[in-house]
């Protein structure tokens, strides 16, 4: 599995590289994990890229407000499979 950290941006007007275009323009990057544009996602977006494979792409947002996990399953039938993806919310701790 190839895993890209990006800081490019997930999505710009006009032709600028982001990760939205970088994954479609790939040949084997399998996720990526973006930031620059602190876009919140619920779940990874799919892209595919130049060869016709899947590539996610996912941003959790700014300052660890919230952070994201995906867990993948790796078999011998099917080399990878996004099993489950979420988000945690991170509150402000309270003193009781």
């Amino acid at each position: 599995m190839v895993i890209c950290l990006s800081h490019l941006g997930f999505r710009y007007s006009g032709n600028k590289v982001s990760d939205e275009i970088f994954a479609s323009q790939s040949e084997n990057i399998d996720l990526i994990i973006g930031g620059h544009t602190h876009t919140f996602f619920d779940k990874p977006l799919v892209y595919k890229n130049k060869i016709g494979d899947d590539v996610l792409v996912n941003q959790v947002g700014w300052s660890g407000i919230i952070l994201g996990r995906l867990d993948f399953e790796f078999s011998k039938s099917k080399n990878k499979n996004l099993r489950k993806s979420h988000t945690v919310v991170i509150g402000k701790k309270t003193r009781e």
